[in-house]
């Protein structure tokens, strides 16, 4: 976790095989993380394109929720979850959105898809 909020890696596999005790967490949190944890370095998703994932296009909301209430961040990435039009939209970490923002910008260098200094976030 530290090497990516770093930017010294983009290793999307590293994330996926820390493992996560997630029995305490609602069946359709649980899915929404699930599906959040699946999204590569560099991507992003919208809470919509999540709920309609999930089988349940009408709940974008209920997975923004999930994303506020996420136990386990930044191993299940929230932070790569967007509102309607790809807008940087509400983010529980402090700092807000301007993290959000910063956390995706580190990824994006490190997925070498923007060029430039990299600073870490911490």
């Amino acid at each position: 976790v530290q090497r990516l909020l770093a930017g010294e890696t983009s290793d999307h596999q590293e994330l996926l095989a820390v493992p996560l005790d997630d029995r305490e967490v609602p069946d359709f949190e649980c899915q929404a993380l699930w599906l959040t944890r699946h999204i590569p370095v560099g991507q992003t998703r919208t809470y919509g394109e999540l709920a309609a994932a999930l089988g349940e296009p009408g709940a974008a909301r209920a997975v923004g929720r999930a994303q506020g209430r996420n136990p386990f961040a930044p191993i299940v990435p929230c932070h790569r979850v967007m509102g309607a039009g790809g807008a940087a939209t509400g983010f529980s970490a402090p700092g807000g959105v301007d993290t959000k923002r910063r956390l995706l910008l580190i990824e994006a260098r490190a997925a070498g898809q923007l060029a430039g200094e990299q600073q870490a976030l911490f």
